[in-house]
C-alpha cells in the first residue's frame, strides 16, 4: 500500500469515528490493525481497497461540516453552562447581523438580533464559507425547543435540546440515605397460578413483598418484545423490539382466563419450557381476543395513542407468523420493509391479526403498569441493541451498519473476545434520525421505572464493532455521539423522575465513569470483579457513594455457584480456594466472619447461610447508594441465570426454587434481608 493510500485511509478512518486503538481491562494499549479498519469502513460503506473511491469518500467527509446551514438536532450543554449552535455562512456573509428565534417546548417565544462582528468563527477559503459560534441564553428550560436563525437571504431552523443539569435523581439520594433492592429474573418467577413462566402479576407480588421488607427497587432484566414465533431466543438482552414488551409474560389469570390442567407444564425445577408457554398463552390469548370481551374503547384509544409505531411493529408480527418461520430478508420483496408495495394490501387482508398483536401490547402495558405500582418500585433493563431480524431492524434498516456486530474485544474472561450478533447502530444515520430511535427506546423503558439499568453503558461513547466475516479478535472501536446521547438520556430522565444506572463493567474509556458520574448516573460495582491488583477485595468503604453495590450479574455464577466452584478444572479449583480465603480475609477485617468456617467450607447449608448474610452485610455497609440482592442468592441457588461462555441450553431458563408466594417464609432469605437492612441503617464504612 503506498503512503499517501495509507494516510488517506488513516485521515477517513479518523473522520468516520474509528478510534486508532484503546485500552485493555489490563491497561494495555492496543492499536487499530489495517485489517479491522478496512472492515469497519466497509460496514460504513466505503471501499478501503479502492484509492481513487477512499479519496473521493475524503473529500466528501471533509466537506460535509461545510454544507449544512444548522445541524438538524443541536444538544446544547447541561443547563446553566450556556449554549451555543454552529451557523455555517457564505464568506463573505450575506448580513452583518443575524436574527434568532426560539419556540420553547411551552410555546414561550424569545428571539434577539446578533451582530456578526466578534462572533467566533472558522474560515474555510476552499468552500467559500465560514462557521460562526452563535450563543444563546444560559437559562433556557430543559427540554425539545425550536431555534430559526435568518441571516439575509440564508435561513434555517434546528431542534434545540436541553438537557438539564444532570439526571433526575430521587430525594432519597440527595438527603444522603442510602436503599437497597432485590434483583429477579422475570421469566424464573412463579406462583401457583402462572403459566409455566413468570407473569407481570408474580412480578407485582414481588414487588409488593420487597416493599414490605423495606426495599426500594425490585431490579429486572428487560421486558422487551421478544422474537416472534415459538422457537424463539429467549435471551432478553436480544429482543426484537425495545420499544414493546413482552407478551409471554402477561398474567392471564388476571385476563380471567382459566388455568391448564396442573400437569400442563413441567414442574418448576425442570425450567421454563418456552415453547409449550408459547403454544398454550397464545392459544387463550387469540381465544379471548376473539371473544372480544374487553373494553373496545380503550383499546382504541390506546392504538390512537401509539401511533404508526405500534401499527408497524404489530404489522411485523403479523407478518412473521403468516411467514414462519422464515425471516425477514426472506419474504417477497414486496413486503420486505414497511414501505413496499405490498404492505397495504396486506394491511388491509390481515386487519385482525395486525389488531391482535396491537392488543398483546396494549395488555402487556396495562399489567406492567400495574406492578409498578404495587409495591417497591421497578428497576428495569434498557438492552444495548436488538436481534437483526427482529422488528426495529425491519422497521428502518438504514439506522443499524449492515453485516456488522456488537461485541467485546479479547480480556481475561474471553480470550477469543465476545460477539453478541447485535447489529450496531449507524451513528450518522442515529443523528440525521434526530435521535428519534433512541428517545422512543428510552420513553418505552422508563414510562414505568423508578430506576433504569442502561446495559453497556460504553455504547453511549463508542462500541467494539466486528465487520462482516471477521471474528470477535478482528473488531475495533467506533465512536458515537456521547454529548449528544447523555444529554438526551439526563433529559428524559427527568420527564419520568427516574433514576439512571450504568452498567459500566469491563473494558471502559478513560474518564467515562467520571463522565457518568458528573451527569448522575450511578456506577455498576460488582464485589467479585472489585480487587486490588494483588487480588484482595477491595473493602466497600472504597466504592464511590454514586453507585449501585452487588455481588454479581445475571451473567456471573450465584455466591453458592461462586464459593462451591462445581466443575472446576484443578488449576481453576486451586485459584478459588484461594480466592474463598481472600474474600473470608475481608470478611474479618470488618468483623463479619461467621465462626467455624474456612475456604474447605463447601456444601455445608449453614456455612452458606451465614456467608449469604455476611457478604451481603458487607456490601450494605458501604457507602454505595444502593445495594442490589439477587433473589437467587437469597434462595441459595446454584443455577446461573446466563452462561455467556456456554452453549446455553439452560440459558434464561432457570426458575427459583420457590413460588413468589413463599420466598417471605425462607429462612435464610428473610436472615440475609435482616442483615442488609441493619447495615442500611447503620453508618456507612469508611473508605478502608
Amino acid at each position: 500500500m503506498d503512503q499517501d493510500h495509507e494516510a488517506t485511509l488513516a485521515r477517513l478512518a479518523a473522520l468516520a469515528g474509528i478510534a486508532p486503538d484503546y485500552r485493555d481491562t489490563m491497561g494495555q494499549r492496543h492499536a487499530l490493525t489495517p485489517a479491522a479498519r478496512a472492515g469497519l469502513l466497509r460496514a460504513l460503506g466505503y471501499q478501503p481497497d479502492q484509492p481513487g473511491a477512499t479519496r473521493d469518500a475524503l473529500a466528501a467527509l471533509e466537506e460535509e461540516p461545510w454544507l449544512e446551514v444548522l445541524a438538524s438536532i443541536a444538544v446544547l450543554p447541561p443547563a446553566g453552562r450556556g449554549g451555543a449552535v454552529a451557523l455555517v455562512l457564505p464568506d463573505p456573509a450575506p448580513a452583518d447581523v443575524l436574527r434568532w428565534r426560539i419556540t420553547q417546548e411551552d410555546g414561550a417565544p424569545r428571539e434577539a438580533g446578533v451582530s456578526l462582528d466578534g462572533l467566533p468563527r472558522l474560515r474555510a477559503p476552499r468552500y467559500g464559507r465560514q462557521r460562526l459560534t452563535v450563543p444563546l441564553p444560559a437559562d433556557l428550560p430543559p427540554g425539545y425547543h425550536r431555534l430559526e436563525i435568518a441571516c439575509g437571504a440564508v435561513a434555517a431552523t434546528t431542534i434545540l435540546v436541553q438537557p438539564p443539569a444532570t439526571a433526575w435523581r430521587p430525594d432519597w439520594l440527595e438527603a444522603g440515605e442510602r436503599a437497597w433492592g432485590i434483583g429477579a429474573a422475570p421469566f424464573a418467577l412463579w406462583s401457583r397460578r402462572s403459566w409455566g413462566i413468570g407473569d407481570y402479576a408474580d412480578l407485582a407480588a414481588l414487588a409488593q413483598r420487597a416493599e414490605g421488607w423495606g426495599a426500594r427497587l425490585v431490579g429486572i432484566n428487560p421486558l422487551h418484545a421478544p422474537m416472534p414465533g415459538e422457537a424463539a431466543d429467549p435471551n432478553p438482552y436480544r429482543p426484537s423490539s425495545r420499544r414493546f414488551f413482552n407478551p409471554l409474560h402477561l398474567d392471564l389469570a388476571g385476563l380471567g382466563i382459566a388455568a391448564p390442567a396442573a400437569d400442563a407444564f413441567p414442574p418448576a425445577s425442570a425450567g421454563v419450557d418456552y415453547r409449550a408457554v408459547y403454544r398454550r398463552k397464545h392459544i387463550a390469548l387469540a381465544a379471548a381476543f376473539y371473544a372480544a370481551r374487553w373494553d373496545a374503547a380503550g383499546f382504541a384509544a390506546f392504538r390512537r395513542d401509539g401511533g404508526e409505531a405500534l401499527e408497524r411493529f404489530a404489522l411485523f408480527n403479523a407478518l412473521a407468523d403468516h411467514f414462519a418461520p422464515r425471516r425477514w430478508r426472506d419474504w417477497p420483496t414486496a413486503l420486505a420493509h414497511p414501505a413496499a408495495p405490498g404492505i397495504e394490501e396486506f394491511r388491509r387482508a390481515y386487519a385482525t391479526p395486525i389488531a391482535y398483536h396491537a392488543w398483546l401490547q396494549w395488555l402487556a402495558e396495562r399489567q406492567l403498569g400495574e406492578a409498578a405500582r404495587a409495591g417497591a418500585g421497578l428497576y428495569c433493563d434498557l438492552a444495548l441493541g436488538v436481534d437483526p431480524d427482529g422488528a426495529d431492524v425491519w422497521d428502518d434498516p438504514a439506522q443499524f451498519l449492515p453485516g456488522a456486530r456488537i461485541g467485546a474485544p479479547p480480556d481475561p474472561f474471553s480470550e477469543a473476545g465476545q460477539d453478541w450478533g447485535l447489529p450496531p447502530p449507524d451513528p450518522r444515520a442515529l443523528r440525521a434520525a434526530g435521535y428519534a430511535p433512541v428517545i422512543a427506546a428510552l420513553r418505552a423503558n422508563l414510562r414505568h421505572a423508578t430506576a433504569l439499568r442502561i446495559d453497556h453503558v460504553m455504547g453511549l461513547d463508542r462500541l467494539y464493532v466486528i465487520p462482516a466475516g471477521a471474528d470477535a479478535r478482528e473488531g475495533a472501536y467506533l465512536r458515537y455521539p456521547l454529548d449528544d446521547l447523555l444529554g438526551i438520556l439526563t433529559l428524559e430522565s427527568h420527564r419520568a423522575r427516574c433514576l439512571l444506572v450504568g452498567e459500566d463493567l469491563g473494558t471502559v474509556p478513560e474518564g467515562l465513569r467520571e463522565r457518568l458520574r458528573g451527569a448522575g448516573i450511578l456506577s455498576t460495582r460488582l464485589l467479585l470483579f472489585e480487587r486490588w491488583p494483588s487480588g484482595l477485595f477491595r473493602r466497600p468503604g472504597t466504592y464511590p457513594r454514586e453507585s449501585l453495590a452487588a455481588f454479581a450479574t445475571h451473567d456471573l455464577p450465584t455466591f453458592r455457584g461462586w464459593w462451591e466452584g462445581r466443575g472446576l478444572a484443578p488449576a481453576a479449583a486451586a485459584v478459588r480456594a484461594e480466592e474463598r480465603a481472600l474474600l473470608l480475609a475481608a470478611l474479618a477485617d470488618r468483623g463479619l466472619a461467621p465462626e467455624g468456617i474456612d475456604a474447605a467450607s463447601t456444601g455445608d447449608p449453614t456455612a452458606l447461610a451465614a456467608l449469604l448474610r455476611a457478604v451481603h452485610e458487607f456490601l450494605a455497609r458501604g457507602p454505595s447508594a444502593l445495594v442490589l440482592a439477587a433473589l437467587g442468592d437469597l434462595l441459595v441457588e446454584t443455577a446461573q441465570l446466563n452462561d455467556p461462555a456456554g452453549a446455553g441450553a439452560g440459558n434464561w431458563r432457570h426458575r427459583y426454587r420457590l413460588p413468589v408466594e413463599d420466598v417471605a417464609t425462607d429462612a435464610v432469605a428473610r436472615s440475609v434481608i435482616a442483615g442488609i437492612v441493619a447495615a442500611r441503617d447503620a453508618s456507612p464504612d469508611g473508605d478502608v
